[in-house]
């Protein structure tokens, strides 16, 4: 073997190595008047320790309540038809059934504990909105296996809006969630939802 073939293939050996190390995360990540939190990520059993601050970025004044319903018969048609293409492709069974199981996959890969979760979630429409909530709600039960989980979903069905407060921990291996995201994107069903939504769009 070539020294040029020797060196990349040590590379690549070294790469999958690092990848393969554990990486524990801490998390608080909130969006309710605005973006704000910070992440804590101990790599290397410890050697290498960083603290992560969320950019805070404030929500527009165009996004309260009161201008969303000045705005709302401008804003709606365009954002409406969006989020129909995304259901529609979240109704397909089974797409929807693997897009559970890679979520389902991928929360026991990442070893989470102590998460807590609320989301309050609307489209603007009571029909998506009740659509949208129909899908979701068997990510709830995800929290069961885990330890010391409380998640709280709750949807708004008069206005567009999305807030959510997440924090917990987290140990995972940077190796196996690659391997999960490619699986699940790259596998013929989500290959097909994807060009189904492309061409809702186009």
């Amino acid at each position: 073997m070539s020294v040029p073939l020797i060196l990349v293939a040590s590379l690549l050996g070294l790469v999958v190595l690092l990848l393969a190390v554990p990486v524990g995360v801490a998390f608080q990540v909130e969006r309710i008047e605005a973006i704000q939190g910070h992440v804590t990520i101990n790599w290397l059993f410890g050697l290498v320790r960083f603290h992560l601050r969320v950019p805070e970025v404030k929500n527009q004044p165009s996004q309260s309540r009161p201008d969303r319903r000045a705005t709302g018969s401008r804003a709606k048609p365009a954002a409406s038809s969006r989020w129909r293409s995304v259901l529609a492709v979240l109704r397909r069974d089974a797409f929807r059934e693997r897009a559970y199981d890679f979520v389902r996959d991928l929360v026991l890969a990442a070893h989470v504990e102590d998460l807590l979760l609320r989301v309050r979630l609307g489209l603007g429409d009571p029909c998506d909105t009740g659509r949208l909530w129909a899908l979701l709600g068997p990510v709830g039960a995800l929290a069961l296996g885990l330890h010391d989980a409380e998640v709280r979903l709750e949807p708004e069905f008069l206005d567009a809006a999305l807030e959510f407060e997440v924090c917990g921990r987290a140990v995972l291996v940077p190796l196996q969630i690659l391997a999960l995201a490619f699986g699940f994107l790259l596998s013929p069903v989500s290959i097909r939802a994807w060009r189904a939504l492309v061409a809702g769009h186009g």
